[in-house]
């Protein structure tokens, strides 16, 4: 009998070190907007990106940051502020791929590689993010894969949609 409970205890050591190489984050995030509206219109277009990120200190507000590179304040409403937005680990790169055919995706704006807070992508204007402390490159077109640079993929997190309204979570 103990024989038998030792071997079930090693199987199920063995079968929960297994894991799944999922593209998504583990990252906690809830994020909801309209991209019938400026500037999260811009993230609807093919091949365009724009980023979400907590703006520190005072009313809680996020940065919302254009596909070409205009900064926008966005103030919480009273009820957004109760949603309590959650922005991954270095806030939101959110964008439609000139490859998927309109559908929009969410990757962390955190490098992958340095996995920090600290650390996050620089976006250019065609679709690639590079870090500016471990210098990787990453297509935002093709997945976030890493073009130079050895890193992994990028953290992608869930895209729902209804409308023009997006959800944003794992």
């Amino acid at each position: 009998m103990k024989k038998k409970i030792i071997l079930l205890l090693l199987a199920i050591l063995v079968l929960s070190g297994c894991e799944t190489d999922s593209p998504y984050s583990g990252y906690a995030v809830y994020f909801t907007c309209d991209t019938g509206y400026y500037p999260f219109n811009h993230a609807t277009s093919l091949g365009q990106f724009i980023t979400v990120r907590r703006k520190q200190g005072g009313t809680p507000s996020y940065e919302v940051t254009d596909a070409v590179g205009n900064k926008h304040i966005h103030q919480l409403t009273e009820m957004e502020a109760r949603q309590q937005f959650q922005y991954g680990l270095g806030g939101l790169i959110i964008g439609t791929p000139s490859l998927e055919g309109g559908t929009l995706w969410a990757f962390d704006l955190a490098c992958p590689n340095c996995d920090s807070q600290r650390h996050r992508l620089e976006l250019d204007d065609i679709g690639r993010a590079q870090c500016p402390n471990c210098n990787a490159l990453f297509d935002l077109n093709s997945g976030g894969i890493p073009i130079e640079g050895k890193s992994r993929v990028m953290w992608r997190y869930r895209v729902f949609t209804a409308g023009t309204m997006v959800t944003i979570q794992n």
